[in-house]
């Protein structure tokens, strides 16, 4: 049966804030033996969030902070301005402020600002794209069962089709390496690279298909005091595709309780992707958003997001929080609901899978 999805393992983040700051650390010790570097990570201190911007040459702007205690951690890989390409999209403001005066506090946009326009023109055929996304309900299906016989993995292999999966992005995923070992344990093809997310999410991408241009994560949301553990974020890569095709692919995992709404859990939430996704995404990419929103369809957190982008798919469990979005709605020719698992016991959510075709 379906129950709410909550898992967000408290007991790292004392290791989490040591490991950011010794990564921190250690890229400042590189930058200052290279004269370039490839990779430029960077941590936040409490009491700001200094979400900054870099340009494809490397160059980093400061954010302006917000008050509260926020932990931000961000990772980018710098490409030349012709690898990207274009520039980033802007996120409009009217002046309208969202979770005044909490961490989370956001502008809002206009009423009629979205991304629902796909940058593909009919005359040429481009990539095709096949997504998943899946929440591995962790602590039970790999803590508890074992990983039910690979149960998981073997979803992912034996959904993935003849031309296989090119993104995937999970959430209650502790250890991505062991759900990407698995599913090639029973067959998943293909070069793939692993991301972590941090906050118990990762994405995975085809590196024998996408060269990536920029990642990076940013915390969006927070938990109710009602049902409290911790804060939330959303992840992205920037990716060429091998037909010139850009994508910008978002993972996100939504805070509790499911569908509330107010303070750092409802549209705050929403504006807050919307602002990642406007900051880091270029014009002419497509944009796919995925995850588990904790959030159904009659929440203020989705309404807003539907507004701004293309609601492409939804799943059942829970009232239907798991959801797919992109700018490029209309490019998607096969959506499914693949179930919780293929051993005796799965995960509490739906896998869901879209397949786009871009052109």
């Amino acid at each position: 049966s379906c129950k709410p999805s909550h898992h967000l393992p408290q007991s790292r983040t004392v290791f989490q804030v040591f490991r950011a700051t010794m990564v921190a650390a250690s890229s400042l010790m590189r930058l200052a033996v290279l004269a370039a570097s490839a990779t430029v990570t960077a941590a936040s201190v409490p009491a700001s969030d200094i979400e900054g911007s870099c340009s494809a040459g490397g160059t980093c702007m400061p954010g302006q902070p917000n008050s509260g205690e926020h932990l931000l951690i961000q990772t980018r890989v710098n490409r030349s301005s012709a690898e990207v390409g274009s520039p980033v999209l802007g996120y409009p403001s009217h002046g309208e402020i969202k979770a005044q005066g909490l961490w989370c506090q956001v502008e809002e946009p206009p009423s009629s600002w979205n991304l629902k326009t796909c940058p593909f023109g009919k005359a040429a055929q481009k990539a095709r794209v096949k997504v998943l996304t899946y929440n591995l309900f962790w602590w039970n299906l790999f803590n508890q069962k074992g990983g039910s016989g690979r149960s998981a993995g073997k979803l992912i292999a034996q959904s993935a089709g003849r031309e296989g999966y090119d993104l995937m992005g999970f959430q209650e995923c502790d250890d991505r390496w062991r759900v990407l070992a698995d599913a090639k344990a029973e067959g998943l093809q293909g070069d793939w690279d692993a991301v972590d997310g941090g906050r118990a999410i990762a994405l995975m991408y085809r590196k024998d298909r996408f060269i990536l241009l920029g990642s990076g994560k940013q915390d969006v949301g927070e938990d109710s005091q009602l049902q409290y553990y911790g804060k939330r974020s959303a992840q992205w890569v920037h990716l060429k595709h091998t037909d010139g095709t850009q994508v910008f692919f978002i993972n996100h995992h939504g805070p509790l309780p499911v569908s509330s709404g107010g303070g750092c859990t409802g549209s705050a939430t929403a504006h807050n992707i919307m602002k990642v996704i406007a900051r880091h995404a270029h014009k002419g990419d497509a944009i796919i958003l995925m995850g588990d929103f904790n959030a159904e369809p009659k929440s203020s957190r989705i309404q807003e997001l539907d507004k701004r982008l293309d609601h492409v798919y939804a799943g059942t469990c829970m009232g239907g929080v798991d959801h797919i979005y992109s700018n490029c709605g209309d490019e998607a020719v096969e959506k499914q609901n693949l179930g919780k698992g293929a051993g005796q016991y799965g995960s509490d959510h739906d896998a869901l899978s879209v397949t786009f075709k871009f052109r």
